[in-house]
Formats: structure tokens, C-alpha cells, sequence
């Protein structure tokens, strides 16, 4: 980057503007002249400009900071390698430090890159989104591999936000972005993670065994086990909605084992979790209640205890136990209360469908799955929308409410095209 473009970089970020920024040493056009390396500025206006935005002369000369790079792209490797967040913190500072004391340095646009992506691994030290924002506006003057970085976090941000659809299209241009373009092989595997995570959550499940695969193959030559394991959960989930369940509990049972082998107990919760959801769908509710019961047992944080809760809640809903689940919607409906912010409205809208056929709140039944409807759509959950509308439409015709039933029954319809991706019904063949 150049000087005008730094200059415009840590403007935005510091929030000023180019009015109060030029006011007493240029007018505003000529900064913009400057920002857009239209002009050179004399060293009277440039020595005033880096005044104003707080930066020392001395920071223009960090070239001897090459090596630096080098270190924090090191280190960045090993902290998405090993997912661990204490090396993602002492990295972030890092970071930190050296961009405050070489504001100017002409790998910044890398260096606020690399906080983002760091940034989406710790969301309890500060919002990512206003760094994306102003990461966007210089799009023009990024690299391929600058372009990777952002499509990459703006992904993630999206799936952590349940924008499926939208995380799969941005991964897809990222894939179509370095086409022809050699990134590292650890990188590649961090894409076909994310992007086989964003394709199950979409529901598009042979995709998304084939991306798993392919990062599997990388954590198991680079012996990142607890990678490999995050991997054979994503397969197993994959298997068991396209109907391979036998498939899928022997993959759910190789990662336990795995998980066993190295005494982790980071992913119990999930493994037993999802082996319950097989046994649901083989209709042993015995033993499904069992595994979702040992994985309440090992999950202490709301976010994750939630899931659980919420499928007990179905499974006992399903066999007809309506004291169970009133006990377990209870359970649910106090938890969300502790749930952080990305996560309360989605298990809110899901608590509310079942409370109001729970408790046959009549009155207020559609615009309680309206509400639900509003905000699933809104997020592209697609599938969720076709299930209540049709959970919708089969109560108001039991109350031979036909006209607002087929209502209904046509919306759900509607969203069984978009969960596709398809426009019509003929392309459903």
C-alpha cells in the first residue's frame, strides 16, 4: 500500500473524517487527492496529516520488520491449526502492539486481516464488524491473497450469523478466486473445513462430505487429531441426513474412540449428541435419550447445552410424552435467558413454536409461527420455514381452518423451492 492509502486506512479505522482530518493544513478534495495517490503530499502537509492521526515520523521506517511478518504468518498457521484460543490471544496482542507502534506499514492491510480472522475466533474481545466494514473499501487494492483472507472471514461471519446460503456462495467465489492460484495447503484445508460446515448447515449434504474429505486427508497427514475429529463429526452429521445411519454411528463411534485415545473430552457432548439423533431417527428412543442425556452431562456453556435441550424437547414431543416435554420446554425457555446474542433469537423462535402447540396458545398461533417464520426466512434457514409451515397448516386444517391451512401449505412449499435453490417445481424431478 502506499502512503495515501494508509493515510485513508487509519482514518477510517480511527472514525475521522476527511473534513475534520484536513481542516487548518489542505482542503478536503486535495486530502482526497492524497488518499487516492493522485498527488504526493510536500513534508509540511504529510508531517501535519500524521500529527493529527496520532503517528510518529518514525514509524514510515518498519522495513527492518520483514521478519516480523514472517513470525505472525507462523503463528497464524499454528493458532487455526490447533483452534487454540490462548495462542489466538497472545497473537491478536501482538498484532496489536506492532500496528500501534508502525501504524504505516506497508503489510497493514494484511496485518487488520489477520486481527479479523482472529478477531472471529475470540468474539468476546471485540466486534469483528466494523474491521470488515472498513476492510471492505479497499478491496480494489488487495492481493489474491488479501482477497482470500476477507472473502474467508465474511464467510465465517455469515455462518456464525446462520446466513447458510449466503456463507456457501462467498466460500464458492473464494474457491473460484484462487483458481489457478497456489495457496498453502493448510489454508486450503481451513477453506474445505468451513465450507463443508456452511454446506451441512444448508443442507447440501454430498458436498459436504467431499470438502470434509478433502480436510481430513490434511489434518490426518499433519496428525492435527482434534481437527480430524471436528471432520468425522461433520461426515457423520452428513451420513445420517442422507439416510446412512448405520454409516454414520460408526463414524461417530471412530471419533469417540479418537477422542478417547488422546483423554479430550472437548467433544463428548457433541459425539453423544449426535449418536442420539441417530438413534432417534431408528426410532430407539431409548437410546436416543440416553446419549443427548450423557451429553447434557458434559456441556457446561448455554450456547452449547441449548441444542440438547431442544432435542429432547422434540424427542419426547415426538412419542406423544406431553409431561416431558413441558418439563424440558421449561428447561429451554429458561436457557435461552443466558444465551449470547447470536444464538437467543434462533433458540427463542424454536421454544415459541412448541410452547404454543404445547400449551394451545390458539389465540396468538399464527402470529407466533409468523414471528418464527419472519425470522428463519430472514436468515435463509429455508428448512426450518418448510417444516413449521407445514407443522402450521396441519393444525389449522385439525381445526378445519382450510383456507388458512392452504395458505400454508402453499408458503411451505415456496420455501421447499428455495431450500432447493431451485425456482420450480419441475426442477425438484
Amino acid at each position: 500500500m502506499n502512503l495515501g492509502q494508509l493515510i485513508k486506512l487509519e482514518r477510517q479505522r480511527q472514525n475521522i473524517k476527511q473534513e475534520a482530518l484536513a481542516t487548518g493544513i489542505c482542503v478536503p478534495s486535495y486530502l482526497s487527492r492524497i488518499e487516492n495517490g493522485l498527488v504526493i503530499p510536500s513534508e509540511d502537509i504529510k508531517h501535519h496529516i500524521l500529527m493529527r492521526l496520532n503517528i510518529s515520523l518514525d514509524s514510515l521506517n518498519s522495513s527492518q520488520n520483514d521478519k516480523k511478518m514472517v513470525h505472525f504468518k507462523i503463528q497464524f498457521k499454528q493458532v487455526l491449526n490447533s483452534r487454540d484460543k490462548g495462542l489466538a490471544k497472545k497473537l491478536l496482542s501482538e498484532i496489536h502492539v506492532y500496528i500501534e507502534k508502525y501504524p504505516l506499514d506497508r503489510e497493514r492491510l494484511t496485518l487488520l486481516l489477520l486481527e479479523a480472522r482472529l478477531l472471529l475466533m475470540l468474539p468476546e474481545e471485540l466486534d469483528v464488524t466494523s474491521n470488515i466494514h472498513i476492510l471492505e473499501e479497499f478491496k480494489k487494492e488487495m492481493t489474491i491473497e488479501q482477497l482470500f483472507y476477507l472473502y474467508t472471514i465474511q464467510g465465517i461471519t455469515a455462518y456464525q450469523d446462520n446466513q447458510f446460503i449466503l456463507a456457501s456462495q462467498i466460500f464458492k467465489e473464494v474457491f473460484q478466486l484462487i483458481k489457478g492460484y497456489r495457496m498453502e495447503d493448510w489454508e486450503m484445508a481451513e477453506l474445505n473445513y468451513i465450507s463443508s460446515l456452511s454446506l451441512l448447515s444448508e443442507s447440501r449434504y454430498i458436498l459436504s462430505i467431499d470438502y470434509a474429505k478433502e480436510a481430513i486427508s490434511y489434518f490426518n497427514q499433519e496428525i492435527l487429531i482434534e481437527r480430524s475429529i471436528e471432520c468425522l463429526i461433520i461426515l457423520g452429521i452428513a451420513q445420517k441426513h442422507i439416510g446412512l445411519l448405520n454409516e454414520a454411528l460408526a463414524t461417530f463411534e471412530r471419533a469417540r474412540d479418537i477422542n478417547a485415545k488422546i483423554h479430550s473430552s472437548e467433544f463428548n457432548g457433541m459425539i453423544e449428541h449426535n449418536l442420539g439423533s441417530c438413534y432417534s431417527m431408528k426410532r430407539d428412543s431409548l437410546q436416543a435419550l440416553q446419549h443427548f442425556f450423557y451429553s447434557l452431562e458434559t456441556k457446561h456453556n448455554p450456547d452449547d447445552k441449548i441444542v440438547t435441550i431442544l432435542a429432547i424437547l422434540k424427542e419426547y414431543h415426538k412419542n406423544g410424552d406431553m409431561q416431558n416435554a413441558l418439563i424440558w420446554l421449561q428447561k429451554g425457555v429458561e436457557t435461552t435467558e443466558h444465551l449470547s446474542n447470536t444464538k437467543k433469537d434462533h433458540y427463542s423462535n424454536h421454544f415459541s413454536i412448541y410452547k404454543a402447540i404445547l400449551l394451545e396458545e390458539k389465540q396468538e398461533l399464527i402470529s407466533i409461527f409468523k414471528k418464527a417464520l419472519d425470522y428463519f426466512g430472514g436468515k435463509q434457514d429455508y428448512k426450518n420455514c418448510m417444516i413449521y409451515c407445514h407443522v402450521l397448516a396441519k393444525r389449522l386444517a385439525g381445526t378445519k381452518q382450510y383456507k388458512q391451512a392452504s395458505i400454508y401449505y402453499e408458503l411451505g412449499f415456496q420455501y421447499h423451492l428455495k431450500h432447493s435453490n431451485v425456482f420450480s417445481w419441475e426442477e425438484l424431478s
